[in-house]
């Protein structure tokens, strides 16, 4: 096979660039090239995987998206949301197909892959760019007659009555929370010269060629009719990271022989009164080991916040803290999974056979604390739950039968998977042929 030249282009999002190293890593393991658009910050890991990073020009890097959305569960969160996706993440879309154009300009490029909120990669194929695939690190956001529509949280409901629920929550989304989106997604298509689509802003980010969606079928709805380019490749296992040191106290860790839950809330939310505090309360006296990533909070404000938990500064025996540890080291050694519902720290969860705990519905955390719910691998909870049922909740997931079960079956359903390399061959097919993946 003769080397390829792929473009991977990312919003800069810290999860919807980093998810795609291990297809990058795959792909220039046999051999092809990859060429990288992302936002400055994220340049280092491309690399680090022997990509090619390059940033943008005329488009706009950005940073503090929970000032964007308002901050789960504030007055602000569904008016934020609704603005900072028409101004952050569709507002700048002719100016990243100017930055792709640029970038594309005097070389081959044979197939460009995104994440599922980059709106400009259709944008600039219909202005004559490549073929391209979307990377499903979220639920899928295509619209069907038996599903709820993407951004409720809502849990199927079969029948007449259901479809009828589907369709007035579909209408109603449109204009609650997409609509400033739609306007501005209309305003660019005049602006590029191209014609009004009439698709929705998500169906406008999905590629029709290919779409790698990182989960089974099992941990989605059923729909009546599937797109056919939709491709399930299993769980994204993130790439090794030279600087993954475990922490000191990993020896000790191991060595106790109390139950171990993972508490985490993520790469995007740095507040850690969120989620990560309270669950370190609730658990004070359940005779558990707890590990604790700060992921984008860090530990000094961790030691800080747990006076305020009542716990006193220095940090109990039974909890562990660390910036950031390897999936692949921690979650084999854990029983239950506490976590806001980052999409790649759930499957792979599920990939190790661990039950999880989702808490809040930010950003698009209420769609996988849904299918999370629908699957029964785990308990879901609304934003800031009480201490006792927080603690109930966790205990559960450690411990009811039907969990375990269902989280069984999901892990046997993942282990079928190599994601990276189904992905990897799904793309070198869509760049050799250029028609539909089906």
């Amino acid at each position: 096979m003769r080397r390829l030249t792929f473009l991977f282009a990312s919003t800069p999002i810290t999860a919807h660039t980093i998810n795609a190293v291990p297809i990058a890593a795959r792909l220039i393991g046999r051999g092809h090239r990859v060429l990288w658009y992302a936002a400055s910050r994220f340049h280092d890991q491309i690399a680090a995987v022997g990509a090619e990073p390059y940033g943008f020009r005329d488009a706009r890097e950005f940073a503090d998206l929970e000032a964007a959305y308002g901050g789960a569960g504030s007055p602000r969160a569904i008016a934020g949301l609704r603005q900072g996706f028409a101004d952050q993440l569709v507002g700048h879309a002719a100016r990243r197909v100017h930055d792709l154009e640029g970038l594309a300009a005097g070389r081959q490029i044979d197939a460009v892959l995104t994440d599922a909120m980059f709106v400009a990669a259709r944008l600039w194929h219909e202005r004559g760019g490549p073929v391209w695939a979307s990377l499903g690190d979220g639920p899928l956001t295509y619209a069907d007659v038996d599903t709820p529509p993407y951004g409720a949280g809502l849990l199927p409901m079969r029948g007449r009555e259901g479809r009828r629920r589907n369709r007035v929550t579909t209408r109603i989304g449109r204009q609650l929370i997409w609509g400033p989106a739609l306007v501005r997604l209309g305003a660019i298509r005049c602006e590029l010269g191209l014609v009004q689509s009439g698709r929705s802003v998500l169906e406008e980010a999905m590629s029709p060629w290919l779409h790698l969606q990182a989960c089974v079928p099992e941990f989605e709805y059923p729909r009546h009719e599937l797109p056919t380019q939709v491709r399930f490749v299993g769980a994204l296992r993130p790439e090794p990271r030279e600087d993954g040191r475990l922490p000191p106290w990993w020896t000790e860790f191991l060595a106790d022989d109390r139950p171990a839950v993972l508490v985490s809330q993520g790469t995007l939310r740095p507040n850690l009164h969120e989620l990560v505090l309270p669950t370190i309360a609730a658990l004070a006296s359940a005779g558990l080991q707890v590990v604790v990533t700060t992921g984008a909070g860090s530990v000094a404000d961790l030691r800080t916040g747990l006076g305020r938990t009542g716990l006193g500064r220095p940090v109990p025996d039974w909890l562990r803290v660390a910036r950031w540890i390897p999936y692949e080291e921690v979650l084999p050694r854990v029983g239950a999974f506490v976590t806001n519902g980052g999409y790649i720290g759930v499957t792979s969860a599920l990939a190790h056979g661990v039950p999880l705990v989702q808490v809040g519905s930010s950003e698009e955390k209420a769609e996988i604390g849904a299918r999370i719910a629908w699957a029964k691998v785990g308990v879901r909870l609304r934003w800031r739950p009480p201490r006792r049922r927080l603690r109930r909740s966790v205990l559960r997931a450690l411990n009811d039968p039907t969990i375990r079960a269902a989280v069984d079956q999901m892990q046997r359903s993942l282990a079928r998977h190599d994601a990276a390399g189904e992905a990897a061959d799904a793309l070198e097919e869509l760049a050799r042929t250029r028609v539909p993946v089906t």
